[in-house]
């Protein structure tokens, strides 16, 4: 079976490498030119244009105009059902575009109204401009016809951003020929270069939502795999001024935090209140490059991270929402692994949520001690420089977070103690591109220095640094595309922070039979390298493919500022996809795909050979469905024993199914599940269906709820220490988990959004069957185990509550007040595993809460 996985990846990689040199030989070394579709820009008197929707100004009457749209969705390259026509004006300070859309039936026309940048099933129309003329980066804005705004930034010609914000001005009309858009983008929000005559990339969309039929001015076609680089001309602009842009954004907040009163507890006798005052300053230094500047910033209105209760040896990922670091993110994105599912989907070399984590230390009280502990260290300030120059994509961040201290009543005393030292955090992104943006090389450097305070903080590095190069290159009209990232990584501290690096989840060097690494506690300093490369078919019509691989030695080390999972692994994977995008007589699209991957570490022994076949459908009537299975062959795990040798794990086969309904509709609802299990009987088993309601065109409800019982006969449970020898302990664990998610939006304007989101989550796990591991390489199961007596009861019973309203009015463009109420509850309960809904529910909703209310204003200030 060995031999046959490995051929079968062999024959089918040579066979994908051979339809590449083909490509190669048989096509010029120059891509093929085809004709650009152009727009020219008319120049205006300053101010001469009132944003309203109307279009009815002398300048759009005489302004050159186009109304040439091709089909992306239903079918593509096909004309436009319904007229569209775009018009773009300019003066000294702004852009001015003008779309009308004709439709044939305007009563129809759909528009909800939403929070900003809530995407939703309605008409729309959006601009896109790329104004560096790079092929690769490009600003949207976009309107629904209820005028609620979307911005978003793209880069790398295909990644969308929205956690991009501008401030610009767009007003809707609908009548009896269908509806208008009138854009005002103002040149400071966007970045260029200072040449006399600009020539843009631009674009327009358009989406016809009961048809759901999606448009562009310069064609898109599904088999591209490419957006901004398919972009028209916007020609005509001369003489634009440099804007000036400096832009400052103050705010104020004030906070109440309500707890349950502890009469013992000095930090819980009564209600406490806080207030404090920040900012945000933007700064153009030119017109293409940015200084985001942030002191003592607040991210009170932020939505809190979801529920989970984690039983693995890895740390948990969860994503980025605070503004500051969202905004622009896509310049500091630098993916270690690949692929976007999976357990190394998240790795990646800069990992914004280490700054202003918890505290790293907890110290030791009594047990009629009390602490007063910080929920997140303090940024003192931080800065990014983003922009783009002379074919440069530049972004550079800095932060410093601040020395955390709690207060501590203990045995009598008062006092406080440090449990974060100060710390610096520097990144520096890179990227150059050639081509028309088909190829480009960069590179990253991160940065981490701490002031360790005192013997408390050996654990930590002292200096954290990482760094890469990568190479992307695209041929044959962009249908081949080639990936190569290279990487490493110094760290360096006390004894006690390189010893606790050695014994990370990540590599376990102290594992007795890792022969091929070498722990030494009284080491100062760990470095290793890594890197990445796939190559592969990413356009065309139907077959697409790639293989690749990844490598990091044992060494190799991130997660100061980075997020990784896994060090000393090499692995190799091959995908390839089916795709159908033209409608037929029963499906509107369909895909399939097969992936095979294996991993080994640097011993080097096999870990892990998997392989799985899947699919995705949809109907004719838009509703669709997946479905898939996954055999994962006999393998060993390294991890298992957290830190223990490496044991030999059983074979599993898994199968997930789902389908969901037209996404369009008043009601849309979406199921799918899945069930897995192994060669030795265990399984596991999850559900999860969401329902979403639209019962108006202001109100908004989501309700989501998942549910996963399973059976692990090898959950990890403890190592015990017997002098010289250690015992490894494993149980057979029942474990169930159940949560739900409500989300119900309510728009009273365009301006004024209320929003609540709650979260109940139930966790609940019975061990039993307790077994020494005494053969861990055994061949045969039974073999590996003996049966242990454990006199400790490691059941639990885990319930948690989380909650968040907002109410979010944006009184002036840019300005905002944010009104929140947040609510916690918890409930922990050690050795009580059993899982009832009813009474754990009723145990949840007895717990005492945590409330806090906020009141946040912010002021934008153009100067």
């Amino acid at each position: 079976m060995k031999s046959l996985f490995r051929n079968s990846v062999i024959w089918i990689a040579l066979g994908c490498l051979l339809q590449t040199s083909m490509a190669v030989a048989s096509s010029s070394l120059a891509d093929s030119v085809k004709s650009v579709k152009t727009l020219v820009a008319m120049r205006i008197r300053n101010n001469s244009i009132h944003i309203d929707g109307l279009l009815n100004e002398k300048d759009w009457q005489i302004a050159p105009a186009d109304s040439d749209f091709v089909q992306y969705e239903p079918n593509g390259g096909q004309p436009a059902t319904e007229k569209t026509t775009v018009q773009v004006l300019y003066d000294d300070n702004a852009l001015y575009v003008g779309v009308r859309a004709y439709d044939s039936e305007p009563d129809k026309i759909r528009g909800l109204l939403t929070r900003r940048d809530q995407e939703s099933p309605c008409d729309f129309l959006s601009i896109g401009i790329d104004s560096y003329g790079d092929k690769r980066t490009a600003f949207e804005f976009g309107v629904n016809p209820a005028g609620i705004q979307i911005d978003a930034l793209w880069s790398d010609d295909n990644n969308r951003d929205k956690n991009w914000d501008a401030v610009w001005e767009v007003a809707t009309s609908i009548d009896t020929l269908g509806w208008t858009a009138e854009f005002r983008i103002p040149f400071s929000q966007l970045r260029f270069s200072s040449q006399r005559t600009q020539t843009w990339g631009f674009e327009v969309q358009r989406i016809i939502n009961r048809k759901n039929e999606v448009v562009f001015w310069a064609p898109i076609l599904k088999n591209q795999n490419r957006v901004v680089s398919l972009f028209g001309r916007l020609v005509g602009l001369e003489n634009i001024p440099a804007p000036k842009r400096l832009h400052l954004l103050p705010y104020a907040v004030g906070t109440g935090n309500f707890y349950p009163i502890e009469k013992d507890n000095p930090f819980l006798q009564r209600p406490f209140y806080t207030w404090s005052v920040g900012g945000n300053l933007k700064y153009g230094l030119t017109s293409n490059l940015t200084v985001d500047l942030t002191i003592n910033p607040d991210f009170g209105q932020v939505e809190a991270d979801p529920s989970e209760f984690n039983l693995t040896a890895y740390e948990s990922y969860f994503e980025e929402k605070r503004p500051f670091f969202m905004e622009g993110s896509n310049i500091f994105n630098y993916k270690i692994g690949l692929g976007d599912e999976g357990d190394m989907a998240g790795e990646t070399l800069f990992y914004s949520r280490r700054i202003g984590a918890m505290p790293h230390y907890y110290p030791d009280v009594s047990d009629s001690g009390y602490v007063d502990i910080p929920k997140h260290t303090r940024i003192l300030g931080a800065v990014k420089l983003t922009g783009k120059t002379s074919g440069w994509s530049i972004g550079i961040l800095e932060a410093l977070t601040n020395q955390e201290k709690l207060e501590v009543v203990d045995g009598g005393q008062r006092y406080h103690e440090i449990v974060e030292p100060f710390t610096n955090y520097f990144v520096v992104r890179l990227q150059r591109d050639f081509r028309n943006g088909r190829s480009t090389i960069g590179g990253m450097v991160t940065s981490v220095r701490r002031q360790i305070p005192n013997e408390n903080f050996n654990n930590l590095n002292k200096q954290a640094f990482a760094g890469g190069v990568d190479l992307s290159h695209r041929w044959r009209n962009d249908t081949y595309q080639l990936n190569l990232k290279i990487l490493g990584s110094y760290i360096s501290g006390n004894k006690e922070a390189i010893q606790e690096a050695q014994e990370s989840s990540a590599r376990y060097f102290q594992r007795p039979d890792a022969k091929h690494v070498k722990y030494d506690p009284n080491r100062t300093s760990l470095s290793g390298f890594a890197g990445t490369l796939s190559i592969g078919k990413i356009g065309g019509e139907h077959w697409r493919w790639m293989v690749g691989g990844i490598t990091r030695s044992p060494g190799f080390e991130v997660n100061d500022l980075g997020y990784m999972r896994y060090a000393d692994l090499a692995t190799g994977f091959l995908w390839v996809g089916y795709q159908e995008f033209n409608p037929g007589k029963i499906f509107r699209n369909y895909n399939i795909n097969l992936n095979l991957w294996g991993v080994s570490n640097y011993a080097p022994e096999t870990l892990a050979r998997e392989a799985n076949i899947n699919g995705y459908f949809r109907l004719l009537n838009y509703w669709g469905g997946f479905i898939g299975v996954n055999r994962e062959l006999p393998g060993l795990n390294t991890v298992a024993l957290r830190g223990g040798p490496t044991m030999k794990t059983p074979g599993r086969i898994s199968t997930w199914l789902g389908f969901h309904s037209d996404r369009r509709k008043a009601i849309s609802l979406r199921i799918n599940g899945g069930y897995s299990r192994d060669d030795q009987g265990f399984s596991s088993t999850w559900f999860r269906t969401k329902i979403t309601v639209r019962p108006s065109g202001r109100f908004d409800f989501k309700l989501s709820f998942r549910y996963s019982p399973s059976v692990d006969d090898r959950q990890y449970v403890d190592n015990i220490k017997n002098g010289a020898e250690t015992r490894y302990i494993l149980g057979r664990l029942k474990h169930k988990t159940i949560s739900s998610t409500f989300r119900l939006s309510y728009t009273v304007t365009c301006n004024l959004t209320i929003q609540f989101y709650s979260m109940p989550f139930i966790s609940a796990g019975k061990y039993s069957h307790f077994k020494e591991v005494i053969a861990p390489r055994a061949a045969k199961y039974d073999e590996r185990y003996q049966p242990y007596d454990y006199d400790s009861n490691p059941d639990f019973n885990f319930k948690q509550f989380r909650s968040n309203l907002v109410i979010r009015w944006e009184y002036r463009p840019g300005s905002v007040i944010y009104l929140v109420w947040s609510q916690g509850r918890t409930n922990f309960e050690e050795e009580y595993g059993s899982f009832r809904l009813g009474r754990d529910i009723m145990k949840l909703f007895d717990t005492h809460s945590e409330n806090v209310v906020m009141i946040k204003i912010n002021r934008w200030l153009n100067i």
